[in-house]
């Protein structure tokens, strides 16, 4: 290839990636613009540029609290997933039995299914067998939905992992038990943060689910920004919208100083 066809493949390529960058990043900054209008509907800062809106933020109530149920939802859906992810990682990496391709599918399966279907079937069952607890109902559903991510980046850990190292571990005397806390967990530390991550993210920003099984007792925040979004046209909506990625952003550098993403990853 001469370096003349490289020079202008190279000016393809960084036209796609503004482009892409363009894209993802454009609608970001339109919601930044809107946030820092003066006027008292969602409208361009063509007068000037305020911060009264993100002020507002700590004046809603009802979006402080759903966010906290929001937080508490997506720690607790986090934490249940790694559990149970690590286990059926585990049990499906590290076993061979029949229908083993089966249930590696039917576990996976939350991935493909529509999530307002999904949403409606949870719902019908809830509903029939009386399970009318919100918070309770809510955290089955997004453990339900949450799982997949963390057997995926899990059995992605256990692909690259050393057995040598608990067989060596066993052979100098170690139990199952501390085999697993020192050898197995610390190599599987990255996936299951990374699986943890996600399952935090996709629980916290959820709609689909969130909409048919939340209500007036314990409503979250995404469910309260649509609703009020529905009936009201006041910027606060997207200052709460750009806290929202700022502090997914504060996530992800705080995540690459103290661990690397690149070694997250792996």
């Amino acid at each position: 290839m001469s370096r003349t066809t490289t020079s202008s493949s190279n000016r393809w390529l960084a036209l796609w990636s503004a482009l892409v960058v363009i894209f993802v990043i454009g609608p970001l900054l339109l919601v930044f613009a809107v946030s820092l209008t003066t006027h008292d509907f969602m409208s361009w800062p063509d007068e000037g540029i305020s911060f009264k809106w993100y002020a507002q933020i700590a004046q809603r109530t009802e979006f402080l609290q759903a966010a906290w149920n929001s937080l508490l939802l997506g720690v607790g859906t986090a934490a249940a997933a790694v559990v149970l992810g690590l286990a059926a990682s585990l049990g499906l990496n590290r076993s061979r039995f029949t229908g083993q391709s089966l249930l590696r599918t039917v576990l996976m399966t939350p991935l493909f299914v529509p999530m307002i279907l999904s949403g409606l079937a949870i719902l019908a069952v809830f509903s029939q067998y009386g399970w009318s607890h919100q918070p309770s109902r809510l955290f089955v559903a997004h453990l339900a939905l949450t799982l997949p991510y963390v057997i995926r980046t899990v059995s992605a850990s256990l692909m690259a992992f050393d057995t040598r190292q608990e067989l060596a571990a066993q052979n100098l005397g170690a139990t199952p038990w501390q085999t697993f806390r020192l050898v197995t967990l610390p190599q599987l530390g990255p996936g299951l943060f990374a699986g943890a991550l996600f399952a935090f993210i996709v629980s916290f920003d959820n709609v689909g689910l969130s909409l048919f099984l939340s209500g007036t007792n314990f409503s979250v925040l995404p469910i309260q920004l649509y609703s009020y979004a529905s009936y009201n046209n006041d910027p606060v909506v997207a200052a709460i919208s750009v806290t929202m990625v700022l502090l997914s952003i504060l996530v992800v550098v705080g995540v690459e100083k103290t661990i690397g993403l690149e070694k997250l990853m792996r």
